[in-house]
């Protein structure tokens, strides 16, 4: 990484791809049927070790149960970064 690419990222909301994540992770969390259209992304998550597969049970782990976390954070300071720009008066894309 060249030194001018330091610092350039941009910053936004969450994605689309995240929150479809976020879901399949709460449902496998509460136990609940995950969409039948995620059946690739839960055999990404199992090969990324944050979803144990036994027998067709899926449960998280440690790291999933992180995951998880991390993205419910994620979307709490989105919601807290919309309400700073509509204080001021700007509204956030």
């Amino acid at each position: 990484m060249a030194t001018s690419d330091r610092y350039c990222m941009p910053v936004g909301n969450i994605g689309q791809a995240e929150l479809d994540l976020l879901e399949c992770l709460l449902c496998i969390d509460r136990g609940q049927p995950v969409d039948s259209r995620a059946g690739e992304l839960l055999e990404r998550l199992v090969e990324a070790g944050l979803v144990d597969s036994c027998d067709g049970h899926h449960v998280l782990t440690l790291a999933g149960i992180e995951r998880c976390r991390s993205l419910q954070h994620r979307i709490a300071a989105d919601r807290e970064a919309a309400k700073v720009l509509a204080a001021r008066g700007l509204i956030l894309s």
